[in-house]
């Protein structure tokens, strides 16, 4: 029973951790086209005009006691870095964002530099380039292969297999020219295939 106790304790001393990652395809809405980088604190309208009416308004902290759930495509609370996912774009700067991941609830805010809201090609040469890529851990098998070219019907060069890193040189359309290295530690050279046709997204930057 001591020892019981002494190890639930433990458990409560540990820090608390909640960083949001997306690790499975279903966690990264199929209408997203980008990510918007959130500050100290968000406002959030029902049209994109500064005049429309107030849906919501969050204060961040990045204290992970206080950060809100179901609000992050990504959020890594010791760096300040927060993300989240946008749906569509308006006139002025303004980008629609998916608010809450769970009830799938949009509203528009505006950005106030030309970095805050990164379509995807831009998140992933900026962050995909700079840190790898991953494979989502429901990636099909299909979509694990390297081929020659950026054509499904391509020769494939590959079968990825135990991942260790991916290495990004460029976007081509939905493939990604990438080098990866496994358990051989043998770089593989070629293309892979980071999203299907209908949005749905296989590799992430692998942001740390």
């Amino acid at each position: 029973m001591r020892k019981f106790l002494i190890i639930l304790s433990m458990l409560f001393m540990l820090p608390v951790m909640a960083d949001v990652v997306p690790y499975y395809m279903h966690s990264i809405p199929k209408s997203a086209i980008g990510v918007y980088q959130t500050k100290e604190s968000l406002t959030i309208y029902s049209e994109p005009d500064a005049d429309a009416e107030v849906i919501k308004k969050m204060d961040f902290s990045y204290n992970p006691e206080t950060m809100p759930n179901n609000v992050f495509a990504l959020l890594i609370n010791e760096r300040k870095l927060g993300f989240i996912y946008v749906s569509d774009i308006g006139d002025d700067n303004w980008v629609e964002i998916i608010y809450d991941k769970k009830t799938g609830a949009k509203g528009w805010v505006t950005s106030v530099d030309r970095f805050q809201f990164l379509p995807w090609i831009n998140f992933y040469n900026m962050y995909g380039r700079k840190y790898g890529l991953r494979l989502l851990k429901d990636t099909p098998d299909e979509a694990e292969v390297l081929h020659a070219k950026s054509e499904d019907l391509s020769q494939n060069i590959a079968k990825l297999n135990y991942v260790k890193s991916i290495k990004l040189t460029k976007l081509s359309g939905n493939w990604a020219l990438v080098t990866v290295y496994d358990l051989d530690r043998i770089p593989k050279m070629g293309y892979l295939k980071w999203r299907k046709e209908d949005g749905t997204i296989y590799a992430f930057p692998n942001i740390k």
